[in-house]
């Protein structure tokens, strides 16, 4: 316990610190965490095939980045084509690869390596996206609180008032009633907020909640579906007494992601 304490409050203060200062520091934060993301995953799948593929992939991690570092400095970089061309000729590098390697590497590696690229790039250029915007430390900070208290809630009222299981065979100790008290607990606290720091409207920001309440949790089960597969218990041990970076992101990867393409913030 002591240990996951001390944990929270230095990787807390680090995260608080870059989510406020925002701009090229937060987006290079952003980038770090997908590589080391990225990295976590392909060691949870115990890689073993070629590095060849697996750094190219993990490079495409970054090409999200792109558009908004751009956006952000006004400046376009030198990358000859755009980042969807750069995707695909990575992409058919690893389905090239496959016949190269004489089924070494396998169609399953590339779907792996591409899913993986997106799953983790994307989730995370999400955030960097949506808190680059113009009022995106607000919106960053509610969306982060929303998962939070959702998270609370659902702990909380599936420990006192939870009987039926959610779904078992993914994570037995979540409950349907603790599901809907983290859902309830994040629109009051949407509405809340909404009151002292006024930002969509309180019928956009009940709609908000809900969202970010279904879609966080489904992000926590898909994390829970993946590392069962795997057969592990967290996803890394950077972390000490909290896992990896994916344990801690797994939500906001897929909540900002939504958001994203839902744009909410428009």
């Amino acid at each position: 316990m002591k240990t996951r304490i001390i944990t929270g409050i230095w990787a807390g203060a680090i995260f608080l610190a870059l989510l406020y200062l925002g701009g090229l520091p937060f987006l290079a934060f952003m980038a770090i965490l997908t590589l080391l993301g990225y990295t976590v995953l392909v060691r949870m799948r115990q890689w073993s095939g070629s590095r060849v593929p697996r750094i190219l992939f993990g490079i495409g991690t970054l090409l999200p980045f792109v558009g908004i570092y751009e956006e952000a400095v006004d400046q376009t970089l030198p990358i000859g084509l755009s980042p969807i061309a750069w995707a695909m000729i990575i992409l058919l590098i690893g389905l090239f690869w496959n016949v190269f390697s004489k089924n070494v590497f396998t169609f399953d590696d590339v779907a792996f390596l591409l899913l993986t690229a997106v799953y983790v790039g994307v989730g995370f250029a999400s955030f960097a996206y949506i808190r680059l915007l113009e009022h995106g430390l607000t919106w960053s900070l509610l969306i982060i609180l929303l998962i939070w208290f959702t998270d609370s809630g659902a702990y909380f009222v599936g420990k006192r008032f939870g009987k039926n299981k959610l779904w078992p065979s993914i994570s037995p100790n979540k409950t349907i009633e603790g599901a809907v008290g983290g859902v309830l607990l994040a629109i009051l606290l949407g509405v809340v907020f909404e009151g002292i720091e006024p930002t969509v409207g309180f019928g956009k920001v009940i709609v908000l909640a809900i969202i970010v309440a279904v879609v966080g949790q489904l992000g926590d089960l898909v994390q829970s579906a993946y590392k069962r597969h795997y057969g592990v218990k967290d996803s890394g041990t950077l972390l000490p007494g909290h896992g990896g970076i994916l344990d801690r992101f797994d939500s906001m990867m897929i909540v900002f992601t939504v958001l994203v393409v839902l744009d909410i913030f428009a």
